[in-house]
């Protein structure tokens, strides 16, 4: 994954996030929302990714909708892969 490939896919999590908060308030429909951004979240974080299941844990979506799972998953890997704070090559 280049650099900018990571921006771009931090910014469909922030997408996907914005989407739980508008559509998670709805019963129902919120559980649905989780449902398909745990599909696309794992699509584009891969095993990290499988932390979003843990938005079906509060089944009255309250407290997921406004938890932005997605984008500190992507931030998370951001870190880990250097993309957000590059390391400096030792010569």
């Amino acid at each position: 994954m280049t650099r900018s490939g990571y921006f771009t896919r931090l910014a469909i999590s922030v997408l996907i996030d914005a989407a739980d908060l508008v559509f998670g308030w709805m019963p129902g429909v919120g559980t649905a929302e989780d449902g398909v951004g745990a599909v696309a979240v794992f699509a584009l974080w891969g095993k990290p990714g499988l932390a979003y299941v843990f938005e079906f844990v509060d089944v009255f979506d309250f407290t997921d909708a406004v938890l932005p799972t997605a984008t500190l998953i992507g931030l998370y890997v951001g870190w880990r892969e250097g993309f957000l704070f590059p390391r400096k090559k030792l010569a």
